[in-house]
């Protein structure tokens, strides 16, 4: 591995901190719903901007930790279009949470529903997989 590709995941690394680090103080400081006590007009904005946040933590976590597993099943070489596939595997990661966190907000979430995201997921990457990959 290069010393550009060690300091893209070291960077990535950083920023998924960053983002949990985030994440953390908004989810803590955030209004969830309104109280008897305590009104709150932006619960909606507050949870939607805590599954922006997790979406993002997990994209960012997800991404250099793929390319990395990459790096290693194809016996330290890499290919090109190694970060391409690890962002493609970071971002359907993220979007796989914010899927569940929004049916589970909407009450829509069953464990059958979360086993269809899961697979539509999975159905998605082979596709892209198939299609998509050179090397």
């Amino acid at each position: 591995m290069t010393g550009r590709h060690r300091t893209i995941v070291a960077a990535l690394v950083l920023l998924a901190m960053l983002a949990f680090v985030l994440l953390a103080a908004f989810a803590t400081h955030a209004c969830p719903a309104p109280t008897a006590t305590n009104p709150c007009p932006q619960a909606g904005m507050n949870r939607a901007i805590v599954i922006v946040l997790a979406a993002l933590a997990v994209t960012l976590t997800i991404t250099p930790f793929a390319f990395l597993a990459e790096f290693v099943v194809r016996r330290r070489i890499a290919y090109r279009g190694g970060w391409a596939r690890a962002a493609r595997r970071g971002v359907l990661a993220g979007a796989v949470v914010a899927a569940l966190a929004g049916l589970r907000l909407g009450g829509a979430l069953t464990v059958p529903v979360a086993i269809f995201v899961l697979l539509l997921a999975t159905l998605v990457e082979w596709f892209a997989a198939r299609r998509l990959d050179v090397a």
